[in-house]
């Protein structure tokens, strides 16, 4: 089940009354069916009435009609946990003891819009969620559905709707990490396959009948056959998609919990999840670029073909679980490509307890609405165990429409597997390669369809390159420009000749073993510590070692560049602020903005590379120089939170040879440079020197920059050097860590990857008395949602992002503001208390002994990609792995929100609230 994967985030008085409404664990009472259904507004002729209730059914998750008109349901009151084994009644789980989650088929038999006949046609099962009616010969009747731990297929074989038949299909698979994210709406194709998602965080194996096997990792849509002879992956990537749905030229489309509300779904194409990557065509177009307030999106229907008349025409329908609303979303065509336009609401609901987490168009034109009815509907916005939860109450709504009307005309450029059959399978390379050329760039999908059609063609051997090879330039770079995704040594020999240096990393991972080591040794140069560093995370994902070659190479450039640093006679030199001094150099090289709007380098305090950057301090000295008639420069920074007096710790000043302080500045207090000029005339000969000083620990609004420095022979290039040389270091001191001679390591040791230690969390009482006065003096401070919004892209859209700004290191945050006040300042204040278990940390022993700790973002050929607390990547061999370990800890620093102060982090908590 996938109702919301939320992990980490942060009202005036005005919105009060709006928190207490749309918090996720609602504060009202439950209501009966007919006062529930008075509370529903729709569009003007559209009519409501209630097809089903508890008892007759519980907790709907997903539905599907059969070919007789019958709705059949999963149900479940075991959610959110999943049955212990001991429960089990057989290995396979086909029951599950005194469980009351079943499939049921509800028949309204005098139709009057109103179910009145409910049959278990399976009980005994444990959180059921995908289901489809599809029958095997020889059986009456049958469905094929998930239940912990397999797909099943349950049959009746004596007509009397209950199954006499459990088979598995196939299984187990994946539901340990998380119940909401497991397999689910399942769909029978015209094509005879049944399409389903595979939900958040949960990793599923399918064994093929073939003996090989498709591994699916949190969201993906794949497809089966019924009688489990082939599954196929469709489209990869999404983060938790809920909900499958075609229009009538065949086109699918899947809800998502958390990436994007609609996606059309283009067969073998990939999706953003979470930072993983593409697969080297880019990802696929997106259609919808609004997020209807929520990251809780659970069943779609796309309404066309005249359903409800010409002005319903292409309206998609979402279930929004978390704002009690079913969304609606217009969509029109460029050639064939679908964007979503953004309409008013389908229907709202006074009683927030209603939960759509499944819609379906019927045989009779009506909307099937599944209601979860609950107070609670978040994963981990409350403890599992919380007593609110809802185990009796669910109903389902069936919704009628206008008089139908004429199906519209059918549009073949709007059908993409006619695109696909007609100019991609029927095409020979040539052709397929003029029409990508060709292709207006308004119709991003079509040409998406096509580049991985001739990547799918290229995929076929040394014949396709054979043919690509006698192309003209022109259509050669459309090669170019795909060859990338397609990972055989046929097209790493394509890469490695047209494309050089750029794909180096491709060719290492693809080119053939006897070509290994003749490409890196002639591709790398000496100096080039970035080729080297591809080269070196390429291998690692192939599994394959460095070459001698290159070992010596690194170490010999190594030398060199340890040699330049200890004899260079730097202009700059770092020293500790002496009041705070911090173990590290805060100094750093980044690009900023001038009020020209010209973008210049800067020396920065605030160093993303380094750990809670603006805590750091230190002094940077120039070294001296004769002072010439000005000095001018540009300046950006903060002394302090905004509205606060400035607290003067960080400034640049210029200081007389003996000490004297002749002229000083403090930063602008924003982002953005402000240029600095002073007149020194009545200084000019005299050795000055400036020194650049971030004297502020403090966790937000505590940094300086400087850049642009006209000050005679005195520059800040020879800086910017110096960092570029300790960042090569740094990369040299990864590669070799195990192969460097003892001596060399010892010189690289300050420049090896730091072990980031995860702060172990404070005592819970202590935490909760924090909490509880933070919610208490909230108001008192008189949040400003401005400044907060200001403070969010400051210290949280490094790792969040809100309706697509920020960064996707951690979950997205959009309906973050449904939490409330409490969990807000709970999940800010104790990050590792609710975390999604998807960004729990990781802790991996190296064979060397070392450790190291962070979440896997990636997992890439035979390397992982692990994210530390200080927000870098970081690739390690599975190889080189000895043990690893889960730790019960975010990624997200325990002591953050404490080190905010608290005006600020009211702020911040405002602006939240209003998301």
């Amino acid at each position: 089940m996938k109702f919301c994967t939320l992990a980490f985030v942060v009202v005036v008085p005005a919105l009060l009354a709006q928190e207490k409404q749309d918090r996720l664990v609602r504060n009202t009472e439950p209501l009966a069916p007919e006062q529930e259904m008075k509370g529903f507004h729709l569009p003007e002729g559209f009519r409501v009435n209630l097809f089903a209730s508890e008892p007759m059914i519980n907790k709907p998750i997903n539905m599907a009609f059969d070919a007789k008109g019958r709705l059949w349901v999963s149900s479940t009151v075991e959610y959110p946990y999943a049955a212990a084994k001991d429960r089990w009644m057989d290995k396979a789980g086909s029951r599950v003891k005194d469980s009351r989650d079943a499939i049921k088929i509800l028949e309204d038999t005098n139709n009057d819009g109103r179910a009145d006949k409910v049959t278990n046609f399976a009980d005994g099962l444990n959180i059921p969620t995908g289901i489809v009616p599809w029958t095997k010969k020889g059986h009456v009747s049958g469905c094929i559905a998930w239940s912990i731990p397999n797909i099943w297929y349950f049959g009746d074989v004596d007509g009397d709707d209950d199954a006499d038949v459990r088979e598995v299909v196939f299984g187990p698979l994946g539901y340990e990490k998380d119940t909401h994210g497991m397999c689910s709406s399942f769909r029978l194709g015209s094509d005879g396959w049944i399409y389903a998602t595979h939900g958040f965080n949960n990793t599923s194996r399918f064994r093929k009948a073939d003996g090989t096997t498709l591994e699916l990792h949190s969201g993906n849509v794949f497809r089966f056959q019924p009688s489990g002879a082939a599954v196929e992956l469709w489209s990869a990537g999404q983060v938790n998609p809920f909900g499958l749905c075609w229009d009538r030229y065949r086109n699918l489309y899947s809800a998502d919990c958390h990436s994007n509300p609609v996606t059309q779904l283009l067969k073998g194409a990939v999706y953003p999840s979470f930072g993983k990557p593409h697969d080297g065509l880019g990802f696929a177009p997106v259609m919808c670029e609004h997020s209807h307030g929520s990251t809780g999106l659970c069943g779609i229907v796309y309404v066309d073909n005249g359903t409800w008349g010409a002005e319903w025409q292409d309206r998609i329908l979402l279930g929004n679980c978390v704002t009690s609303r079913i969304n609606q979303d217009q969509v029109t065509f460029t050639g064939s490509t679908p964007r979503a336009r953004e309409r008013p609401d389908f229907l709202t609901s006074d009683d927030l307890w209603f939960r759509p987490v499944d819609l379906q168009l019927g045989p009779d034109r009506a909307l099937y609405v599944a209601d979860f009815y609950n107070r609670i509907i978040g994963h981990y916005e409350v403890p599992l165990d919380h007593q609110g939860r809802d185990k009796e109450r669910g109903r389902i709504w069936r919704i009628t429409g206008p008089v139908t009307g004429k199906p519209a005309p059918f549009q073949p450029e709007r059908a993409i597997s006619l695109i696909r059959r007609k100019e991609v399978e029927k095409a020979s390379l040539p052709e397929l390669v003029e029409r990508i050329r060709l292709c207006p760039k308004e119709d991003p999908t079509r040409r998406h369809v096509l580049r991985m059609g001739l990547r799918d063609k290229l995929r076929t051997g040394d014949a396709a390159f054979v043919s690509a090879r006698l192309l003209n330039e022109s259509q050669k770079k459309v090669v170019d420009d795909v060859v990338i995704a397609v990972a055989t040594p046929s097209a790493a020999e394509w890469a490695h000749e047209r494309l050089g240096n750029e794909a180096l990393s491709f060719v290492v991972r693809n080119v053939s073993g006897t070509r290994l080591e003749g490409v890196v040794d002639s591709e790398v140069m000496n100096g080039n510590v970035a080729l080297l560093r591809n080269v070196y995370e390429a291998l690692l994902e192939r599994g394959g070692k460095m070459p001698q070659s290159l070992l010596k190479r690194a170490s010999a450039l190594a030398e060199q560049l340890l040699t330049e640093t200890e004899k260079q006679s730097a202009d700059w030199s770092t020293i500790a602020f002496v009041p705070h001094p911090s173990t590290e150099s805060p100094w750093g090289v980044d690009e900023r903005k001038t009020t020209t709007g010209a973008s210049i380098k800067v020396v920065t305090s605030l160093n993303k590379s380094r750990k809670t950057p603006e805590k750091l301090t230190g002094v940077l000295k120039s070294r001296p120089f004769k002072a010439p008639e000005s000095v001018s420069f540009w300046i950006c920074g903060h002394i302090g939170p905004p509205k606060t007096k400035p607290n003067g710790l960080s400034y640049v000043r210029l200081l007389s040879d003996e000490g004297k302080e002749l002229k000083r500045v403090l930063p602008p207090r924003n982002d953005v440079c402000r240029k600095v000029t002073w007149d020194l005339v009545g200084f000019v000969g005299q050795t000055v020197r400036l020194e650049v000083t971030d004297g502020d620990a403090g966790g937000a609004y505590a940094w300086i920059g400087v850049g642009g420095l006209v000050a005679g022979s005195l520059s800040l290039d020879s800086f910017s050097s110096e960092e570029m040389r300790r960042d090569d270091l740094k990369t040299l001191a990864s590669i070799l860590r195990a192969s460097a001679p003892i001596g060399l390591r010892d010189r690289l040791r300050p420049y090896s990857p730091e072990v980031v230690k995860i702060a172990p969390r404070k005592p819970q009482p202590e935490l909760n008395a924090l909490i509880a006065g933070r919610v208490d003096r909230y108001s008192k401070l008189n949040p400003d949602p401005k400044r907060g919004e200001a403070a969010f892209k400051a210290v949280c859209a490094v790792c969040h992002a809100i309706r697509g700004q920020g960064a996707s290191l951690g979950p997205q945050l959009d309906g973050i503001g449904t939490r409330g006040l409490a969990r807000l300042m709970e999940d800010i204040l104790d990050p590792a208390r609710n975390v999604d278990s998807h960004f729990l940390v990781k802790e991996f022993t190296l064979r060397d002994d070392s450790q190291v700790t962070g979440f896997v973002r990636a997992e890439l050929g035979q390397s992982w990609v692990l994210v530390d607390a200080a927000g870098q990547e970081r690739r390690i061999s599975k190889g080189d792995v000895k043990s690893e370990r889960l730790l019960g800890v975010s990624l997200m620093p325990q002591g953050f929100g404490q080190s905010l102060p608290e005006p600020l982090l009211a702020d911040l908590v405002a602006w939240l609230l209003t998301q």
